[in-house]
């Protein structure tokens, strides 16, 4: 968080939902370091509140977070690539579709997001069960 200047746990939280989202949806891409205002800022900042402070420290960390929440299975749907903008280290992401449900356990509970247009959306019980039943016959 670059305005607080310490690990976030909420924004991590975002970032799990948008990766589950885009897995339970056809796949898609999320970059990582670039503000909703299409700001270059980087991921040098987490670096700090890391184990190994440096990119491959991070791109651990991103799929500890990953396992750790959504299921060690999910790691390989996905594809960190870091670019260098405006001299800013950046992710994207490459998000795979799902073969099966992901679901991302947060606070305790296992919830079901699903990547519609330009957010992602969690869904209750009776969205999740039919959307699962047409997109995993």
């Amino acid at each position: 968080d670059l305005n607080k200047n310490e690990r976030n746990r909420i924004l991590e939280g975002v970032i799990l939902k948008t990766l589950a989202g885009f897995m339970n949806a056809e796949g898609g891409t999320l970059l990582i370091g670039v503000a909703d205002d299409g700001e270059i800022v980087g991921i040098k900042h987490d670096y700090p509140t890391l184990k190994k402070q440096d990119q491959d420290g991070w791109e651990v960390a991103l799929m500890t977070l990953v396992s750790s929440k959504a299921g060690t299975a999910n790691c390989r749907l996905l594809q960190p690539v870091f670019h260098r903008l405006e001299e800013k280290t950046v992710c994207r992401v490459i998000v795979s579709p799902a073969t099966q449900p992901v679901y991302v356990t947060l606070e305790g509970t296992r919830k079901f997001y699903l990547r519609t247009g330009g957010s992602t959306r969690e869904l209750d019980i009776e969205q999740a069960v039919d959307f699962i039943a047409s997109r995993w016959p």
